[in-house]
């Protein structure tokens, strides 16, 4: 943390209450940012309007110079739990990671475009998320509600197991 300069935080959020928090910490005159985007994994709604999320659920960052300006009020503001930290010392996000995001906006929308990643039958894939994270697999089929059904090796034998498809990576 440079004395003296603006530094970019992150605070965690209570569960989707991000804008709430947002809201609050700009009515403190705190400079905040928060990402959102289009979520292409989900289907839309019934009544076919766009999922708008942020693109890091339970986070958005604050703009202050922490020497100056008094920080404590911001984990009693309404939406917010705390602000990452490392130890005693508040995580400092580099200005270039929140220049790339915002440079991901589309002007249009306000909104950074995520690609969905195209999974077919013979697709070798890993898990990221969730109770068979790291595990591998090869995709034998996907289906409209986009899960998917591997072929797994579990504990010597293969195994069909079905997985959401957003928690899955290519890996060849």
């Amino acid at each position: 943390m440079k004395p003296g300069k603006a530094n970019w935080f992150a605070v965690v959020t209570k569960p989707r209450q991000e804008r709430i928090a947002l809201e609050n910490l700009q009515r403190q005159g705190f400079e905040c940012f928060l990402p959102m985007a289009e979520n292409p994994y989900q289907r839309r709604s019934k009544k076919q309007q766009k999922r708008i999320e942020p693109l890091f659920p339970r986070y958005l960052f604050l703009n202050a110079i922490a020497d100056t300006q008094n920080l404590a009020p911001v984990r009693s503001t309404m939406g917010v739990i705390s602000m990452v930290r490392f130890g005693t010392e508040l995580a400092v996000i580099p200005e270039q990671i929140i220049n790339a995001i915002k440079q991901r906006i589309t002007p249009e929308t306000g909104l950074i475009k995520i690609e969905a990643i195209e999974i077919e039958a013979g697709d070798k894939v890993k898990i990221f998320d969730g109770p068979l994270t790291g595990l591998n697999g090869i995709v034998q089929e996907k289906d409209s509600n986009n899960r998917a059904l591997l072929l797994m090796n579990l504990m010597g034998r293969p195994t069909k197991v079905q997985v959401d498809a957003i928690s899955l990576q290519k890996t060849g």
